[in-house]
């Protein structure tokens, strides 16, 4: 018994290491809210996929991974404020297996995007 509970703990410890080492390796995008209003959508679009926030409140962040089999080309961002007004544009880079990249954008108080590779 104690055995397989030793065996138990060292597999759900493994597992949790793991999962941390998969999301450190995989790409990914951050945003960061400092527009002092609701986003009530955020869409990014990359070569082979989009990825979609809703709903990112006040001085709040969100990030989504995204899959490493990406064909070359950048991102391209669609942001809707909760007081209606949209803010589009391209930033960054992507290469097909780009492991560990972190894209971050905020949007400031003058709603103005800023984008960190």
């Amino acid at each position: 018994m104690r055995n397989c509970l030793m065996f138990l703990f060292v597999s759900v410890i493994g597992l949790f290491i793991a999962y941390h080492i998969y999301l450190f390796m995989m790409p990914s995008v951050k945003i960061v809210n400092q527009s002092g209003q609701l986003l009530t959508r955020v869409e990014i679009t990359l070569p082979s996929n989009n990825l979609v926030f809703d709903n990112i409140a006040p001085s709040k962040t969100a990030r989504i991974h995204y899959s490493t089999d990406q064909a070359d080309g950048d991102y391209a961002y669609h942001i809707r404020l909760s007081s209606g007004q949209r803010i589009n544009g391209r930033c960054g880079s992507v290469t097909h297996d780009q492991y560990m990249k972190v894209l971050e954008l905020t949007v400031d108080s003058e709603d103005k995007v800023s984008c960190i590779e």
